[in-house]
């Protein structure tokens, strides 16, 4: 259409003439020419194939009829039977004839630029005689000559080299040609086949196809490809490529072997122009092994994704060389994050992890690669999209080279917020103290456990809080006060911790903190400082509000031998007791002193277990005189007091070893042999006419040999094989181990009682009593303590106090002892309150028994 139009416009040009002088019918007749024509051409020609050789003379003569209809328009005059006409329509045949002929030449390029100078050179021949048809005159222009000299000369070129070629077919050079090809295409590995240029019937198939695909099937013409399409469609595809492109490859097709399986083939194709005539040569390379491969590996894609899907896992590739890391949509999700939001990096990962996992997860990958660990299996907080965080587990391995260094790390994440929160909700709930809330004593068991080595302790301190006097407290208040106290400690204690520091409650009314960011122990010292001024202030309990003491112990690895959490808890426990020995209330550090002080009373644990047999026990007796009113005392027993003489460190005072003994599950053996001792020797001074009828012989008993009911039935035990007087032995017991549980106590003293064994109440006062169970037990004698004795002459209620506690005694039916009297003037101020007995340096200190012997026969003492 565009040709056209240029056409009429140059006709226009060379007559001098414009639109208007156009023949309306002769236009329109050209313009239906031109429609025709453009609508047989692409059908005519299409691809790289040339038109039929009819169709190139109806594509010629077509032209030139509508060049010649073109003119007409223009002039109004068109003769089709003159001649001039007549030869331009076998000059445009002929012309479309020749260019059909020589088509398969085309395709090269000097080919078809000569077809190309031949075409330019027959439109101008064409366009002379058009003219001479209308005008009756040959136009004498020079150019319309050299057109015709170049249509001559290209065209006949054209021509020669077609026939050129077709001289070839049958030459000795052809043959070689086709020769050398059959034998390079017998040679190669793979199926080549040469097919005419619609790709269905062979021209030539080498060895290798003939063995590859099935028998090739005959239509009479020769074999075809139709055996060697799984699928028809294919063919046609592969043909379209070629005619569209000239050639193609790497093009995929199922085909079909000689022995009827299939397989995919990898196809290259092109046309080409063999005997003259075009063709496509093609090669088949066999991929069936590659495809089961990619099939394979699809499946295994697959079914990991299904499999990993299920598994509700994300996963994740990371290329430790480059540092790109894959993450599957399934770990987007689990992490929330943006869609469409790039992740590629280890960071875009961590940089999500909680703080305080992001560094132990850091480490654990660092320690994998490394080769360390054998695989990745870690728990950490990461933060979703959302803003919440959520638990994940972490599972990979490492991909390493033949040198064994790391190339690839992959894994899974799973979300595992349920359990971990089901986990932690039971742990909080095996580790909490139902009466206060804080921590109980299986969780700092449980720091004290993992935090095993001193690296682990550096920088930490541990503090043991008690509470002092809390049996008295709760004895006397009631077990509600006691909670509401424990309650009270807990909440002033949390308010000092920080979020990092632990705190517990071991049991009953102790108390742990492990303290963290410690930078020694004068800034643990100044943090218990602070936690003892909130302590201090009074406690509402119930209707009373009291102030309540308590001891502190403190510990750290800057002081001591502590290497772990054991030795550091132990240190601390040091500490406390410590502080409760010396009074409560009060704040102590373990130090070297204590440590060496904790040594040797390891040391001397470890020598009392041999001390008796060894004979190293023995006893001292102090005498308990009579204040009778015409003012002389008399005799009127002792008490056997335990000694031990150690073989390097001398004597050992009581009250220095009787607490190792208790510690050391001693006492009790110790208590029986300090019994059979005094009733040896209270026989033998009996058998030599030194004591009266009235005479008793007095000894301690602990809290464990009294409270314990196995320690009880092997004391009576021994006083089977003791051939005592009702009332010779006196055994003397605490107010606190009366009161540690007063209803079992009354009965094991009721038995003592029949059996003929005296008791009596030993430091009366100091402790705390109930009177309710006072009188209910059944004693003899109450002991005055020394601490209201000595102060009687300067301290007017140290007097008033034992005068009172006379007067309970003999209201109680009891005898009265006052202890540690060492002055005439508290023995006479004794004697006139009514005391019935004293005991004290006074009279005597405590002697040997030759001593004691001595004593004895002298009757009277003071």
């Amino acid at each position: 259409m565009v040709l056209w139009a240029l056409q009429l416009a140059l006709l226009m040009l060379e007559a001098g003439t414009g639109i208007g002088q156009l023949q309306p019918v002769t236009t329109g007749g050209s313009l239906l020419l031109v429609a025709c024509l453009a609508w047989f051409v692409p059908r005519a020609w299409h691809g790289h194939e040339p038109p039929s050789v009819l169709a190139g003379v109806v594509i010629g003569a077509g032209l030139v009829l509508i060049h010649f209809a073109s003119i007409a328009a223009l002039t109004g005059v068109l003769d089709l039977t003159a001649w001039p006409a007549l030869g331009a329509l076998v000059l445009g045949g002929l012309s479309g004839l020749g260019l059909a002929w020589v088509g398969p030449l085309l395709i090269d390029l000097r080919a078809a630029t000569g077809a190309a100078l031949a075409v330019a050179g027959g439109f101008g021949l064409v366009h002379a005689l058009g003219l001479v048809s209308a005008t009756g005159s040959w136009p004498a222009h020079p150019l319309l000559m050299t057109l015709a000299s170049v249509y001559l000369l290209a065209f006949g070129a054209v021509l020669g080299a077609r026939l050129a070629d077709l001289s070839l077919v049958a030459s000795p050079r052809s043959i070689a040609r086709k020769e050398r090809f059959r034998v390079i295409a017998e040679a190669l590995p793979i199926p080549i086949i040469l097919t005419t240029a619609d790709h269905k019937r062979i021209v030539f198939s080498n060895r290798r196809s003939r063995q590859q695909f099935a028998p090739l099937a005959d239509n009479g013409e020769g074999p075809t490809t139709d055996a060697l399409f799984v699928h028809a469609e294919d063919r046609g595809r592969l043909l379209d490529l070629v005619r569209r492109d000239g050639s193609v490859e790497n093009h995929e097709v199922e085909m079909r072997r000689a022995d009827g399986s299939t397989f995919w083939a990898l196809i290259a194709a092109r046309s080409v122009t063999f005997n003259g005539e075009p063709s496509i040569l093609a090669g088949y390379y066999d991929i069936s092994d590659r495809k089961a491969a990619e099939e394979a590996l699809l499946a295994s894609e697959v079914r990991y994704a299904l499999i990993s899907r299920a598994a509700n896992d994300g996963i994740w590739d990371w290329d430790i060389p480059s540092g790109e890391v894959y993450y599957s949509s399934r770990w987007r999700e689990i992490v929330g994050a943006e869609p469409g939001k790039r992740l590629s990096t280890l960071e875009d990962w961590l940089s999500r992890v909680h703080p305080e996992d992001v560094q132990r997860l850091r480490r654990e990958i660092d320690e994998h690669v490394a080769g360390h660990t054998p695989q990745l299996d870690t728990e950490y907080r990461i933060r979703h999209g959302d803003g919440r965080y959520c638990w994940m587990q972490c599972r990979a391995i490492a991909l390493r080279n033949g040198a064994g260094e790391p190339i690839r790390m992959a894994g899974s994440q799973s979300d595992v917020t349920l359990r971990k929160t089901y986990e932690i909700n039971l742990l909080n709930a095996a580790y909490e103290d139902r009466l206060t809330g804080i921590n109980n004593r299986a969780f700092f068991t449980h720091l004290v456990d993992t935090r095993n080595t001193a690296g682990a302790i550096d920088g930490t301190a541990v503090l043991m809080f008690n509470v002092d006097q809390f049996k008295r407290i709760n004895d006397s208040l009631g077990s509600g006060a006691g909670d509401a106290l424990l309650i009270a400690v807990a909440r002033r204690l949390a308010a000092r911790v920080k979020p990092q520091d632990a705190l517990s409650r071991l049991g009953g009314d102790e108390f742990a903190i492990w303290l963290q960011e410690v930078a020694d122990h004068t800034h643990a010292l100044d943090m218990v400082e602070l936690m003892m001024t909130d302590l201090a202030q009074p406690y509402s309990l119930g209707d009373v509000e009291m102030p309540v003491g308590v001891s502190v112990g403190i510990a750290t690895p800057t002081l001591g031998d502590a290497a772990s959490g054991a030795d550091l808890l132990r240190n601390a426990r040091l500490a406390l007791d410590r502080a409760k020995l010396r009074g409560g209330g009060r704040i102590e550090l373990f130090d070297d002193a204590l440590l060496r002080e904790t040594n040797m009373r390891r040391q001397l644990g470890k020598d009392l277990t041999n001390a008796e047999r060894q004979g190293q026990i023995f006893f001292e007796y102090q005498p308990v005189v009579t204040l009778d009113p015409d003012g002389t005392s008399r005799v009127a027993g002792f008490e056997a007091l335990m000694r031990w003489r150690h073989p390097e460190l001398g004597l050992i005072p009581p009250m220095r070893f009787i607490p190792l003994a208790e510690e050391a599950g001693l006492i009790g053996p110790l208590g029986l042999f300090a019994i059979t001792c005094a009733a040896r020797e209270s026989e033998h001074w009996a058998e030599a006419g030194l004591v009266e009828q009235k005479f008793s012989m007095s000894v301690n008993l602990s809290t464990r040999q009294i409270s314990d009911r196995a320690g009880i039935m092997r004391l009576h035990k021994l006083l089977d094989k003791l051939t005592l007087p009702p009332g010779r032995l006196k055994l003397e017991i605490t107010e606190s181990v009366l009161m540690s549980d007063p209803e079992s106590m009354v009965v094991t003293l009721d038995e003592l009682r029949r059996r003929g064994v005296e008791l009596s109440l030993d430091d009366f006062g100091t402790g705390y009593s109930s009177l309710s169970y006072l009188h209910r037990f059944p004693l003899d004698t109450l002991k005055i303590d020394r601490s209201f004795v000595s102060r009687m002459s300067s301290a007017p209620e140290a007097f008033r106090l034992v005068r009172s506690i006379i007067e309970l005694g003999h209201d109680l039916g009891l005898d009265v002892v006052a202890e540690g009297v060492e002055a005439a003037e508290e023995a006479e101020r004794l004697r006139e309150l009514g005391c019935d007995f004293a005991q004290g340096y006074y009279y005597s200190r405590p002697v040997p028994a030759d001593a004691a012997e001595a004593i004895l026969r002298k009757r009277v003492i003071g």
